[in-house]
């Protein structure tokens, strides 16, 4: 059953409009649950961009940056006043023409203010708040309660992040760092469950992560692990050889010095392996996005 509520600037009754936004793949938007067609061209760039900073204002000059490069042309300041129009035409209509406002002019640029007429998330706010925490239980020894977070994070990913949205300089390099940061929340979630002793699942995360992304060197290592340790020796020497097939083929080199001692201490069954935990890379913060009001 909907709720009704009144909101300034919104008339004085309207219905509660639940809003998701997908961006850790291709753009998916859903309405109460149903899924609904997305702007396209530069008014999806421009969404992105505004999504992707809940924080506060994208200014005139980075979304005209995103949008036509380091040379906007002379019509850009125009063209831009014409896509957010556009966009916040569409705004409205997703909030069932409740949400004139909710595309907010700053001064200097323009922010989105989806609390005013609805409730609205975005997938990229639950996976970084799910990877945070789970690191940091897991990071604390507390790995029953990390595991959930971090199936969750790991999950959340439906393709490449932004995957169909039109990038320029700004949007390619979030997209990567979002894409690097879910990388390494997968290996850490397989970490987990080799910690648990959790191994065929392990294995089952690891082969479907080093299938789509063969040069990921922790992950063969974390595969090695959890292979050995469910007994299984000749797959530890296929995943050797793979991690060495695929470093080699794609990237020109071979396997680093840590990755190729861990897999000699595996064939020398060291009795110290059951302590050995996959070799770690240094993890960038999780970029954490807290929503504020808006005011007028």
């Amino acid at each position: 059953m909907e709720n009704e509520r009144n909101h300034w600037g919104c008339g004085e009754k309207v219905s509660t409009v639940q809003v998701n936004f997908g961006l850790l793949g291709p753009l998916e938007i859903r309405r109460n649950g149903q899924v609904v067609s997305g702007p396209s061209g530069k008014k999806r760039s421009m969404l992105a961009m505004l999504l992707l900073h809940p924080e506060g204002t994208v200014t005139r000059d980075r979304l005209a940056g995103e949008l036509w490069g380091d040379f906007p042309p002379p019509s850009a300041a125009a063209n831009l006043r014409t896509h957010v129009s556009g966009l916040r035409s569409w705004l409205g209509k997703l909030f069932h023409d409740a949400a004139e406002s909710e595309l907010v002019s700053t001064g200097t640029g323009w922010a989105l203010n989806m609390t005013k007429c609805g409730e609205a998330t975005t997938d990229v706010d639950r996976f970084e708040v799910d990877l945070a925490h789970g690191r940091k239980l897991a990071d604390d020894g507390h790995l029953v309660d990390a595991e959930p977070l971090l199936r969750r994070a790991a999950m959340s990913c439906r393709g490449l992040p932004l995957q169909d949205v039109p990038q320029g300089a700004r949007l390619a390099a979030r997209a990567a760092v979002l894409t690097a940061q879910w990388l390494s929340g997968v290996e850490e979630y397989a970490d987990v469950l080799i910690q648990l002793g959790s191994y065929e699942h392990a294995r089952i995360v690891l082969h479907e992560l080093v299938g789509a992304h063969p040069t990921r060197e922790r992950a063969w290592g974390q595969l090695m692990i959890a292979c050995y340790r469910d007994g299984d020796l000749t797959a530890v020497v296929k995943a050797y050889r793979g991690a060495r097939e695929a470093l080699v083929e794609e990237l020109g080199v071979e396997p680093s010095v840590e990755f190729t001692s861990l897999y000699q201490a595996i064939l020398r069954r060291e009795t110290a392996l059951e302590e050995i935990r996959p070799f770690r890379v240094v993890r960038p913060p999780v970029r954490r996005s807290v929503r504020e009001p808006m005011t007028m």
